[in-house]
């Protein structure tokens, strides 16, 4: 693999034995990948941080890099935590659990981190105050920011985990390879969506998601051509690919903004029946809506869209009547209308938390009914014991005040 002299540098020791650790995992991961060297990245984001997901282990693992007085080389975002900072007890999290999770950041924070504890980056004003651009080397380790940079934003990054992103954020490389390299983000098929009537939805679009997930098995993206109207659309679809495959990056013509090849053509299309999405849909519906135990949003995070949205609605129907939890980035709160619109949404009886998803908290949801918008909420409960189902925000909406 080729090394640049400043690699070679850090390999060698000669910025501290912390740098040297991190880079010799990126250049292992790369040689069994076959990559041809390294190469630099403007910024990570680093996902697997919640205590739930790391343990004892990831927190040493952390804590020993932090306590060595390494800096991260480029700047660094973080991904949700296992509960609210402000508010552990909504999730019944131990002392010591809050302990330890605290650790966890403090450790990022000693090393630079931007602890926005969020799986929506690209949402938050990331790309502008870190200055990305089309083309730019990221290493990102959320695989629905992963979709949304690869697809829309035009960056540049694999499926980094959790620990590989931490550790091009502390070298500041990464192994190039996949996503990286041009003529991998090419598409090779085309999926041709036949759209309902009606639209599509946001569990509409997540089950696109993973409908397409589980047909496509090339290294190279899949090009979509489908109507999205609303940003939510995009992030639970995106949600869904990254979830349900291994897919690090989708075409959409008009959205993505790196051009095709003058003379490209698809060697292969692939229609997709509208009935296949709403059969599918349909199966993960409840039948008995009365019978849901918890409801849940925001995974991944809602934006100012999304929450505007439920509000609209909720403030249409009245007093919620069912447990409504939604996940929102704790930032969006330092504008003032939004917190005005989160404080109204407390009020009719939503929970609302930050720095935190139910995908990587530690509560208690086995056997629980839950329904949920979201694919990748819908993916991850059910294997965390509990009984999802999946259905747009307006049937969440309905479900919370009515019962069904």
């Amino acid at each position: 693999m080729y090394l640049d002299r400043r690699a070679e540098r850090i390999l060698n020791g000669e910025e501290g034995w912390a740098k040297a650790k991190a880079l010799e995992v990126i250049v292992k991961v790369g040689e069994a990948l076959g990559a041809r060297g390294l190469i630099k990245v403007k910024h990570a984001h680093i996902s697997g941080v919640s205590y739930s997901n790391i343990g004892d282990a990831g927190l040493r693992l952390i804590k020993s890099f932090a306590d060595s007085g390494v800096k991260f080389s480029v700047p660094a975002t973080v991904n949700p935590i296992g509960f609210d900072l402000e508010n552990p007890n909504v999730f019944g999290v131990s002392n010591e659990y809050v302990k330890k999770q605290k650790e966890v950041l403090n450790s990022l924070r000693m090393m630079g981190g931007d602890l926005i504890l969020s799986c929506t980056p690209y949402d938050l004003g990331v790309v502008q105050r870190y200055n990305l651009n089309i083309g730019d080397h990221v290493a990102w380790g959320e695989s629905n920011a992963v979709v949304y940079a690869n697809s829309l934003l035009g960056l540049k990054t694999n499926r980094e985990g959790g620990p590989l992103a931490l550790m091009a954020a502390i070298s500041g490389y990464t192994y190039d390879y996949g996503m990286h390299i041009k003529e991998y983000r090419i598409p090779e098929i085309e999926y041709i969506v036949e759209e309902p009537k009606e639209g599509l939805n946001e569990a509409l679009a997540g089950v696109l998601g993973e409908v397409i997930a589980g047909i496509h098995s090339l290294q190279t993206p899949p090009l979509v051509r489908v109507t999205f109207t609303k940003k939510l659309h995009l992030k639970e679809f995106f949600a869904a690919l990254g979830t349900a495959g291994n897919i690090a990056m989708t075409y959409i013509p008009n959205f993505t903004p790196e051009p095709l090849p003058d003379n490209w053509k698809p060697r292969e299309r692939v229609i997709v029946d509208s009935f296949i999405l709403k059969s599918r849909l349909y199966s993960l519906r409840p039948r008995d809506p009365k019978d849901i135990d918890l409801i849940y949003a925001g995974c991944p995070h809602m934006g100012i869209e999304d929450l505007l949205e439920l509000f609209i609605l909720v403030k249409s129907l009245g007093k919620i009547r069912k447990k409504f939890i939604v996940s929102i980035p704790r930032i969006l709160l330092l504008d003032r209308r939004i917190k005005e619109i989160v404080d109204e949404l407390k009020k009719l009886g939503i929970i609302i938390v930050k720095d935190t998803c139910l995908v990587v908290s530690p509560l208690d949801i086995k056997d629980l009914r839950v329904l949920t918008n979201s694919y990748k909420a819908f993916y991850y409960l059910s294997r965390k014991g509990a009984k999802t189902y999946l259905a747009p925000i307006d049937e969440l909406a309905l479900t919370a005040s009515f019962g069904g």
